[in-house]
This record gives structure tokens, sequence and C-alpha cells, in this order.
């Protein structure tokens, strides 16, 4: 990971909040990215298009095949989201294409700053009192015009949802005032709120549709720059420009995200000119890309942190020095180089290194010694200690495959490794009904992150370890309460101190965020949390 890149980065509530109290007003930038997302990386169970580019023996200069067409872009994912909805999931596959079919009332930009998106101003009046001016004439996909009832309903709808409810805890109170203001009265200083309404699980919807139990996994309906029109699961999904999106309309007509799981597929895909851009690109590939002319890579530190996530609530992994045994064990090094090819650096943290404040203090590191010291300290004996880990996709595979290395040479444990489909993999590891997975979470600031991965009002939600310790909820909420940045800071140590001397779950690495596209793509946009907008893409003549 680009540390220069990362040790930059300024948390959002400290940047959102000096906004709010200047009173501040006017657009936002089309740049943003995730206020959080993953649960784990979203996964997908076949491939669409696959085939044919699996098939291929010869790689064709990009630009040449069906993708060619200046009023089309082909996307080539590994990982197909588990609904279209925005309440219903908090997977980075769902969070892509949420981001394009609707807005939300801020949204961060390629600084990771939370600026407004259908808000047109805001001002903070107190410590807990917010008023929104919303923008006027924003139209749904629907027709109909957006205003404060439907902000209300959307709202209240994350803080029902199970998924995303962690981002509406924040939000406290909403009231109507008129039909393009809206106040919010939080419960106390709320250091992340416009962060928190940057989340896809507080995107607006129409509230009549809401109301009528309307099925948005079947039809979306936001007020994005792009409309979805067709799904065939599992192999691709078709949207269309919204000619009536408040921002202008796209330049591009029709994106189509095509579902090819197998990484060395979606690099054929490309060089055949079957795909236009990789979200995920196989990492092995990344230097072969790199020589091609016809192709650009964006390779860049991001703010993905990963990990193996073990369940807490079950044994061995109750046991807190069985836990740091495992992490002490694992060469992370060797994770970098067999499974990333370079591609990140090594994380002891349990939280992501790049945001203020943040440390490693408390936290194991890759010493065998130790290891075989804290296995001895927890009474355990190895040969009763195996277990199964989950691994999604390829790159984790190959990461589990290390793992199961060390494991097995270092403390004489024995695991198995286990393929899953997204949906599987996303209800058995928040429902808790699993051993071990490789994961990884996503996000714009500490706050956000800290509330997903280790709140335990995020149990059977991101909180996939299923931390329930009293203390770092406390840490958490003092976070969240603390608004002056210089001492917030200060909090978010005393919190990853703590944290890391729990050791939840293994820290692996810092991921690069890293791209491959046609060459003949303008516009593109990458932040680091994640998220291009593709409202912003063109062609170029």
């Amino acid at each position: 990971m680009n540390k220069k890149l990362s040790r930059a980065l300024v948390p959002v509530m400290a940047l959102s909040l000096a906004a709010g109290l200047l009173a501040g007003c006017g657009g936002g930038s089309k740049e943003e990215a995730p206020a959080t997302t993953q649960a784990a990386a979203s996964e997908a169970t076949t491939a669409a298009g696959g085939a044919s580019a699996a098939e291929s023996t010869t790689a064709a200069p990009a630009n040449t095949g069906a993708a060619s067409a200046r009023d089309t872009l082909i996307l080539a994912t590994a990982n197909e989201t588990p609904s279209v909805t925005t309440n219903l999931h908090n997977a980075v596959a769902g969070d892509y294409l949420n981001r394009m079919t609707h807005n939300c009332l801020f949204k961060t930009d390629a600084d990771l700053n939370a600026v407004p998106d259908l808000v047109e101003s805001y001002e903070l009046n107190s410590d807990t009192e917010w008023i929104f001016h919303l923008k006027k004439g924003v139209k749904f996909h629907n027709g109909a015009e957006m205003t404060a009832k439907d902000v209300k309903a959307s709202l209240d709808l994350c803080k029902e949802s199970p998924e995303v409810s962690q981002y509406g805890k924040s939000t406290g109170t909403i009231e109507v005032v008129d039909d393009y203001t809206v106040k919010i009265t939080t419960d106390g200083p709320q250091a992340g709120l416009l962060s928190d309404l940057c989340h896809h699980g507080n995107a607006i919807l129409p509230a009549d549709l809401i109301e009528s139990g309307h099925d948005f996994n079947k039809e979306p309906i936001g007020t994005g720059p792009y409309k979805l029109v067709k799904w065939n699961k599992g192999e691709s999904l078709e949207l269309e420009a919204f000619e009536d999106y408040f921002d202008g309309v796209a330049p591009i007509k029709t994106v189509i995200w095509k579902v090819i799981p197998e990484g060395s597929s979606r690099t054929m895909a490309l060089e055949a000119g079957e795909a236009d851009l990789i979200v995920e690109v196989e990492s092995t590939d990344v230097s072969r890309l790199k020589d091609n002319p016809n192709v650009t890579v964006f390779d860049e530190g991001g703010t993905s942190h990963n990990f193996m996530m073990i369940n807490n609530e079950v044994a061995p992994f109750d046991n807190i020095a069985f836990r740091r045994a495992l992490a002490a064990a694992i060469d992370k090094n060797a994770i970098i180089q067999v499974a990333l090819n370079g591609g990140g650096s090594v994380v002891d943290a349990m939280v992501p290194d790049c945001f203020p404040g943040t440390t490693a203090e408390n936290a194991p590191s890759f010493d065998v010694e130790k290891a075989k010291a804290y296995l001895a300290e927890s009474g355990l004996n190895p040969a009763d200690c195996g277990f199964a880990l989950i691994c999604s996709d390829d790159t984790k595979l190959r990461v589990g495959q290390v793992i199961q290395s060390c494991l097995k040479e270092n403390l004489g444990i024995d695991i198995t490794l286990e393929s899953m489909d997204l949906a599987t993999y996303l209800d058995v590891t928040a429902t808790g009904d699993y051993q071990a997975a490789i994961g990884g979470y996503t996000s714009s600031n500490l706050l956000a992150y800290a509330l997903g991965v280790y709140h335990s009002s995020s149990i059977n939600a991101s909180n996939k370890t299923r931390t329930n310790e009293p203390e770092i909820d406390a840490l958490i909420e003092k976070i969240q309460a603390t608004v002056d940045p210089d001492e917030n800071v200060k909090v978010i140590t005393e919190f990853c101190k703590a944290i890391n001397e729990e050791c939840p779950q293994v820290p692996l690495y810092m991921r690069n965020n890293v791209r491959a596209y046609n060459s003949k793509i303008t516009g593109f946009n990458l932040n680091a949390g994640g998220t291009s907008y593709y409202e912003q893409f063109s062609w170029a003549e």
C-alpha cells in the first residue's frame, strides 16, 4: 500500500463537521466512495460471458470487440451483487450498483470528504440540530419529484433494516419542515452523521413505494444516473442512462456488468475487447496488462482492510490467547507475495492503518516463537483446534493456502479450505454459522469501520466476528460523540489499543485499489474508498 497516500487520508467526520460549522452549502463533487461497504468482498457464483473469454487462445488488442460501441461500457467483475436494493445488503458489489441507480443526501469526494449530493445547503444549529435544504426538481426514475417526505421515509427505512441499521443510528429524529427542508435532531453529538448519510443504506427512495411494500429488488427506483433494465442472475446486469438525471445525462448510455468469477478469464475478456474495464484485476496478470499499450492500469493505495475473520462465539476462537496465537503464526508477507503478487502491505492492527489516530500497539505480529507461547497459554491441544476456512474467490483461496501451510508448520493445526458462493457466504457469516473466513471491509473513516466491524449492534450484520465487549462498544460510542478533531484522534488511539489487545480477528493486509481498463476511456475515477462513478466516464473520439 502507498503509505504516503494512505497517511494523507483525512477523517470524514472531522471535515464534515467543519463544513457544517461553516454553514456549508453548494453542490458536491461527482467523485465519491462508499462510507463503508463490505461485510467481506462480494463473490459471484457463475460466470457470464466467461466461457468465450476463457476459450480465447490469443489476445487481440483491447477495444476490438463488442465493447468498442461508443454508447456502451462493459465491466467485468468477479462479484455479483446479492441484491439491487439499498437497505437489504452491505456488500461492495451491491454498493457499486446502488451508486449508479441511487443518490444519498451526501456523498464522499475524491479526498473522502462528505459533500452535498441531494442537499443544496445545510446548517448545524447546535451540537444536535441539523437543517438540510434539498435540491428542487430532482426526479425519481418513475417521474415523481423527490421531496422531504421521501427523505424521511428512506432514512427511517435504514433504521429498520438490520443489514444497514448501524448507519441509521446517528440520524436520531427526522422531521419534515416543508417540501424541501428536513430537520435531524441527533441523540447527542454525532461526529459521523454526514458520513452515515453517504452510505447506500440511506439512499433516497420514493416514500409512497416504501409504504406500499414495493419490491425494490425486482424494480429498483432511485434518482441515480442509471436505471436497471435487466438482471440475468449469475450472468450480467444491464443499466441505461436516466434521461432526467438532475446532474445531467451520463455520456455512456448503456452499462453492462458482466459476471466473470475466474480472474484470468476477466483479463482475456479485456484483452479481446469483450470487456472495457476489470473491477477485480487478477494479481498475477497486472504486469502483463501494464505492458499492453491498449490498456491502462490504475494501481494505488486504498482503505481496504483484509483479514481472517473468526467467530468469537465458538471454540476455540472464544479463547483470546488462541486468537493471538493464530495472528502471530501467519506469515503475512508470504500472503502478499503469493496471493496479491506484491500488491498490498502487511497490517497487524485490527483496523485500517491509514486513518489518523490508528496504531498497531498491542497487536500480535508474525513471530513463530510468540505464536507457540500464546498457544501454550491458551491451554488448547492443537490437534483439537482444526477448523474450516471459507475462501470465496481465487485470491482468497490463495490466501487460505498460505494460512493453511503456516498454521500446520508453525502450530501443528490442520485446517480445511471451503469454497462458497456469495449468497451462502453472506448468510452464514452474518448469522454466525461458520468458524472462519477470509474477508475485508472498506471504509472512508475509522468510526464507520469500528461501528460496522466491532460494535455489538452490528452482530448479525457486518460484525462477523460477533465481537460483543462492553468496553469496546463504549469506546466506539465515545469516538462517535467526540466532535473535537484532536480529542477524537486521542479516543481513536485508545480504541485501537483496546481492540488490538482483544484480537477478535487476524489482520492480514491492506490491498491496493487496482483497475484495468481500455485506454480510450476518459473520465476514469477511483478514490481510496474503492468506488468509481461511471456517469463521469466517456469514450475518446
